[in-house]
């Protein structure tokens, strides 16, 4: 207990270390070391491998620094604030934001944790939705009730990114941020209802409607990604014209939409073996051409965006989201 206390008092980034950042890689680096002391106080309290949970790619923090133009970032320690130069056409046409690293560093560890709590509820929320539906049909107040230790252990993970995101200091970020968790959480379990319904029903050829009747509630599976996008859009003060914005939001959109099918993907994957082979097959195939499709449509937006900077990170987003 007296070592849980210690901690809850060294919790947070307190600008203290003098490791420069050169670029996003850094950042990412220094986030790492963060969560992995984080997961090493947890485990020894929890005798289970929550590094499975988290994604050392850190892509709610590379979607948050997608409009930092941190390519021609001067180095810089971790107390310092940054002049970041995050133009839209033309370098001369400065658009100079004061990057706080301390507090940006905080923002991307809270969305992390967050993160890690999201994909732990995730893997508790499929066991007890699929044991408790075939009996049950009022299945969230069920659900309310099948309280687990990995419910748990996903809602500590909450509370340890609260006093990350604290440390950013803004009361707006962390209120849009909480309304982001509530939309994830209410439609991933309306997405789990119609999965075992499918699955109990053995409904066959009732599984497009079932998939298209959801489509609100699959855009929202990753709210908080959207978020993230979004927040670092604010931070960044980046000014693009009103194409250039159409065009980015239009690419956030269908990043969050491949992420959410890639998520689905990797669940139908883990129950199929519940449904029957033929109908299995056609509906995977179905998530791979909506992939297809969409990553077609983001490498054609990418193609036309600017400034090249932009551009870039872009092109590194594509990369994480088709790796995991």
């Amino acid at each position: 207990m007296k070592e849980a206390k210690i901690k809850l008092e060294e919790s947070g980034i307190k600008g203290k270390h003098n490791n420069n950042l050169k670029n996003k890689s850094r950042i990412i680096n220094e986030v790492n070391k963060i969560i992995s002391e984080e997961l090493l106080f947890l485990s020894r309290h929890y005798e289970y491998d929550l590094k499975q949970y988290y994604l050392p790619g850190l892509i709610y923090g590379s979607c948050l620094l997608t409009f930092f133009n941190l390519e021609e970032a001067k180095n810089s320690s971790l107390n310092e604030t940054i002049p970041v130069n995050n133009y839209y056409k033309d370098k001369e046409e400065q658009n100079l934001v004061y990057m706080d690293t301390y507090r940006i560093l905080n923002l991307i560890t809270g969305f992390e944790l967050l993160g890690i709590g999201i994909n732990i509820h995730d893997t508790a929320e499929s066991v007890i939705i699929k044991d408790i539906y075939p009996e049950k049909k009022e299945l969230i107040e069920d659900y309310e009730k099948n309280y687990t230790l990995k419910l748990l252990f996903g809602d500590i993970f909450y509370s340890r990114a609260v006093i990350y995101l604290i440390n950013y200091n803004d009361f707006f970020v962390s209120e849009d941020i909480l309304n982001s968790l509530l939309v994830l959480h209410n439609s991933r379990l309306i997405i789990h209802q119609i999965f075992t319904k499918i699955i109990a029903q053995n409904s066959e050829g009732k599984v497009y409607k079932k998939f298209m009747e959801a489509i609100p509630e699959i855009k929202n599976l990753n709210a908080l990604l959207k978020s993230a996008f979004l927040t670092g859009f604010s931070a960044s003060g980046f000014k693009p014209d009103f194409d250039g914005s159409d065009l980015s939001f239009r690419i956030i959109d269908n990043l969050v939409s491949f992420k959410t099918y890639s998520d689905i993907e990797n669940h139908l994957k883990q129950i199929c073996s519940e449904i029957k082979s033929d109908y299995k097959d056609m509906y995977l195939n179905f998530i791979f051409s909506k992939k297809i499709e969409i990553t077609n449509k983001i490498n054609r937006d990418i193609a036309i965006i600017k400034p090249q900077w932009l551009k870039n990170n872009f092109n590194s987003l594509i990369k994480l989201f088709q790796a995991l």
